[in-house]
């Protein structure tokens, strides 16, 4: 009897404790992270947690999320009036599956990004030597394939000898006959840009910052399709030639760019861009920028001006969907060019077409006709062809007049019909989307098993740089666990180049209420779906205006500082980057520069070689280092039309700031360590 009781007494104490222990976590998980200012800095952060519930960005308990269900007059017992109001709850399931689209589900309709920019087309130039480099790997992994050109190779103005060795960036697992994300029919999946090997294990996450991104997009024969991605205007004077006569929206004859002329200048200016950065944005403003990694848990908003900060998950299923929808979608943008671009609509459409990879899509010889009314005839069904698992969202119109909302900026969103067991995106509406987001918020930095990182946390030089980063007010904006505040500052603040922050001012006209169908929406969408007006309360001042900080010259989110060892260069633009051996540090932390062309873009990714993340940091804090990397940047004129320069977010930690060469070499170390785990290797 005495046993029993002692034991009846231990099971409502561990009740008791788990009760409290819930109870502490869901308030770790939702206070304020300026609550966290004053913690061991090197303490892990929190992680996503099983069971819980994703609600408009808004991490609720079971108990909270039960309770916002019967508060909206649904049975909380009923899984699917979860659905209902937008809650999802966080799986192991449904994060196994956002991994399984991740890995393999393609981006891009076929139409756009096959049919007619011609990816694959490109790609397959290079076939024969990509076979060729991972052949001779002999079964060894490699994260960065080179291949040895077996022609001459000519793209725009520049032409790359036979023979010309080329680092693609591409990652090949050892024992495989294909790179990381690249498929042999030409798709592309997420691991393309966002994985590495390590020990020959896949580490997705990370950026693939040695990518050939200019390199592959300049290998496809419409490369200029994406033209509405770079400040070009198809009816400059200066691509006037042998262009096809079409009618335009007013019905007025227009003559179309020569193909040759405009695919030329559009090449050259793709390869100014330096390895590991894109352009995917239609906003006639060349704003490249690097590949970021993506460990997106309480890393909101998201983008580099934050422009994905409504919807599920805090923003991360927006811009997910802006993936896989907005940013290749290369018919979508013709809806709005008139407002945003000033390009009807019929020349962005026939300027797609005219030089399309597929022949059979080209506008017709010796007739005059309107693009979009051609593109009907030849693919009549828009569903099956560049809305390719993408319908309009609630409020936004009908297709091909569409408005952009803050949760979707061309009005699509990608979400596959429901019931298609050979499709691993299908699913109810967004369904993708949102199990996409648990994944990557279910992803963590590697930890940083370099030498280096062991000797600093061995000596204390992370401890020691810890203090520092309070000392200089850095825990300001980058609020620890998660080192960042979750802000948009403006433009006038930051002081970066301004091309990225102005990405979507021209939308902030135009944008409709964001509202999404419920979850457990089937696809095709029924007449009677119920609808979900998405929050923006706290984020936007009104549903129809661009997130705070946004407005009204643009502005830069605070990027987490979670993982840089994996994730130079630095600054939104990446413009602060270094070559390794570039500098010299002695033992008391001064530092000379014994190399000068590795300084900046120019010396770096631009030449196919990786920035070096302990040099990279040092010019990102150090003021004079960082002024001698600006005018190697401003000295390479395709930079300069990328606008990339790595200006800007001058906060530094130097001796004009009153602090010595130990404390800077301190303060690096431990930025360094800020992987899954900080304090230990």
């Amino acid at each position: 009897m005495l046993y029993g009781s002692k034991t009846k007494i231990f099971l409502l104490m561990c009740v008791f404790l788990i009760s409290v222990f819930g109870i502490l976590l869901s308030n770790w998980l939702t206070t304020s992270q300026t609550a966290f200012a004053t913690i061991n800095l090197l303490q892990p952060a929190p992680t996503q947690p099983l069971g819980y519930y994703d609600y408009f960005g808004k991490l609720l308990s079971p108990q909270e999320a039960a309770r916002v269900v019967a508060n909206k007059g649904f049975n909380s017992n009923d899984p699917i009036s979860y659905q209902r109001v937008g809650a999802v709850k966080i799986t192991q399931k449904l994060i196994a599956q956002g991994e399984n689209i991740f890995f393999n589900r393609k981006i891009g309709d076929t139409l756009g990004f096959q049919g007619v920019f011609g990816f694959g087309q490109g790609l397959n130039t290079i076939s024969d030597e990509i076979g060729v480099a991972i052949a001779s790997l002999q079964g060894q992994p490699t994260t960065n394939l080179k291949i040895t050109l077996q022609k001459n190779l000519t793209l725009g103005s520049r032409t790359f000898p036979k023979g010309t060795v080329v680092n693609t960036g591409l990652k090949v697992p050892a024992r495989q006959s294909a790179a990381l994300g690249l498929k042999a029919n030409g798709e592309i999946t997420c691991l393309l840009c966002h994985a590495t090997l390590s020990n020959n294990k896949i580490i997705p996450g990370t950026s693939n910052g040695e990518l050939a991104i200019p390199l592959l997009i300049a290998l496809a024969p419409n490369t200029a399709a994406g033209f509405a991605r770079l400040n070009f205007n198809p009816l400059d004077p200066q691509y006037k030639g042998n262009g096809k006569t079409i009618i335009d929206s007013k019905g007025n004859k227009v003559e179309l760019p020569d193909p040759k002329k405009l695919e030329d200048a559009f090449d050259d200016a793709v390869l100014d861009v330096p390895f590991g950065n894109f352009e995917s944005s239609p906003d006639g403003i060349r704003d490249s920028t690097k590949i970021p990694s993506i460990f997106a848990f309480k890393n909101h908003p998201y983008g580099a001006s934050g422009e994905a900060a409504v919807g599920p998950f805090a923003g991360l299923s927006a811009l997910n969907n802006g993936v896989h929808s907005s940013e290749v979608n290369l018919f979508a943008a013709a809806q709005i060019s008139a407002d945003t671009l000033g390009i009807d609509p019929e020349v962005y459409i026939g300027t797609l077409l005219q030089n399309a990879a597929d022949p059979s899509l080209r506008l017709p010889k010796g007739v005059i006709v309107k693009p979009s009314e051609w593109l009907r005839k030849i693919v009549p069904n828009p569903i099956q062809a560049e809305l390719e698992d993408q319908i309009p969202a609630p409020g936004t119109g009908t297709y091909p007049n569409l408005r952009p909302s803050l949760f979707t900026y061309n009005g699509l969103v990608f979400s596959p019909n429901t019931g298609n067991p050979e499709d691993i995106a299908s699913g109810t509406f967004l369904f993708a989307n949102n199990a996409m987001s648990a994944f990557q918020n279910s992803l963590v930095p590697p930890a940083n098993q370099t030498s280096e990182n062991w000797q600093a946390l061995t000596n204390n030089s992370v401890k020691r740089g810890a203090k520092v980063f309070q000392k200089a007010n850095c825990a300001t904006c980058h609020i620890p666990p998660f080192f960042t505040d979750n802000k948009i500052h403006p433009i006038d603040q930051i002081r970066t180049n301004p091309a990225r922050a102005q990405s979507r001012l021209g939308l902030n006209k135009l944008l409709v209420a964001p509202k999404l169908y419920t979850f457990n929406t089937p696809v095709p969408i029924p007449a009677n779906a119920e609808v979900l007006d998405v929050p923006t309360q706290g984020i936007s001042d009104t549903p129809t205006t661009l997130p705070k900080g946004v407005l009204p010259k643009g502005g830069y989110k605070t990027s987490t500082l979670r993982g840089l060892y994996v994730n130079a260069p630095y600054l939104h633009d990446g413009g602060v980057a270094v070559r390794a051996g570039s500098l010299k540090v002695d033992s008391n932390g001064s530092f000379t520069v014994v190399d000068k062309t590795g300084l900046g873009l120019s010396g770096t990714l631009s030449l196919s070689i990786p920035a070096d993340p302990a040099s990279s940091l040092r010019a990102l804090v150090d003021r004079d280092l960082r002024a001698k990397v600006i005018k190697a940047n401003k000295a390479n004129p395709g930079l300069v039309r990328s606008n990339l320069d790595g200006t800007g977010h001058y906060f530094y930690v130097d001796r004009q700031s009153g602090f010595n060469s130990h404390q800077q070499t301190d303060l690096i170390n431990f930025l360094l360590a800020l992987d899954d785990n900080p304090g230990s290797f």
